[in-house]
């Protein structure tokens, strides 16, 4: 092959079958056909978006939700940051196997979003933000609310949800989505990871054309696994229990997105040992016995507190 042949192929790769769809288009497209699976029960990852239209995200984003509303249906909202946390209050009480995609405009509206991405994030609770961002072609100054930093133009409010997103991409050429938005679902079923995930969308980026492979909008199935203990740190746990005078379990979060109550109601009634839980546990214990206490830390009670310090 010439050289001129190799960078044709490089240009122009090999995708099979495509077809022809905008960067908005291909967006709800792709969210439109992820799945989550655990326990062996199949949902849909994201069964719905909500948001605010403006500048920045209705004319391309906005008319392609518009155009798939049968397949994502969409939820206008009143603000940004109620959206959001919405989505997350959604996402843990579907034991993180669902969650909703927020998108917001240029600006106040994004920025609106960034309290509630760092709660998601911190409470490892899935959410997918797509915020509108500035021209990548900078004809244009400053779009109305837009904000600018004077010392770099390719700065945007948008950049803010870096230090708390898991995940974060700006996206400003069209075939950025082949590898983008897969990445941005495996940081969302993953559990160990998972928190907000943020691509931003470029206003003028949205409504660019591309021949996307069709293969990429077919059902995808992501698993949420849960963490299996190694024998030896069950062996280890068990050695701490039998060797304390005064042992006391506190039941965190955990508990619930492993599906554990069970389990741990009947590891209490065997052995007698008091269970409290954090205020991420709250509902790990659904029927509880004499062994059962209050929550701890600032929002429990203090007599669980002391015991806490006594165990």
């Amino acid at each position: 092959m010439d050289e001129a042949g190799k960078g044709k192929n490089m240009t122009n790769p090999n995708y099979g079958s495509t077809e022809r769809l905008t960067v908005g288009q291909a967006v709800v497209r792709f969210i439109a056909a992820q799945y989550s699976v655990a326990d062996g029960v199949k949902r849909r990852f994201i069964p719905a978006a909500m948001g605010i239209f403006g500048h920045g995200n209705v004319a391309g984003l906005g008319q392609a939700l518009d155009q798939y509303n049968d397949i994502l249906p969409f939820v206008q909202g009143r603000n940004e940051q109620g959206l959001t946390h919405a989505a997350i209050g959604f996402a843990k009480a579907t034991n993180r196997t669902q969650t909703f995609a927020v998108t917001a405009s240029i600006g106040p509206g994004a920025l609106n979003m960034v309290t509630a991405a760092g709660l998601a994030t911190v409470n490892h609770l899935p959410v997918l933000l797509l915020p509108g961002d500035s021209y990548t072609t900078r004809r244009q100054g400053p779009v109305l609310q837009q904000l600018e930093h004077p010392l770099g133009p390719d700065i945007s409010v948008n950049d803010a949800f870096r230090p708390i997103a898991k995940f974060f991409d700006r996206i400003t050429r069209p075939e950025q989505l082949l590898y983008s938005l897969p990445s941005a679902f495996r940081v969302l079923a993953n559990p160990v990871e998972t928190g907000a995930v943020v691509l931003a969308l470029p206003q003028d980026i949205q409504s660019h054309a591309f021949d996307f492979p069709k293969a990429f909008f077919e059902d995808r199935e992501w698993k949420i696994r849960r963490t299996i203990p190694e024998r030896e740190d069950i062996g280890h746990v068990a050695k701490l229990i039998k060797d304390a005078k005064k042992p006391l379990i506190i039941a965190g979060g955990g508990v619930i997105y492993s599906g554990a109550t069970a389990q741990l109601e009947a590891f209490a009634n065997a052995t007698g040992i008091p269970v409290s839980e954090t205020f991420g546990g709250k509902g790990a214990i659904q029927n509880p016995g004499d062994w059962h206490l209050m929550g701890l830390g600032l929002e429990g009670s203090p007599e669980t507190n002391k015991l806490v310090a006594e165990a």
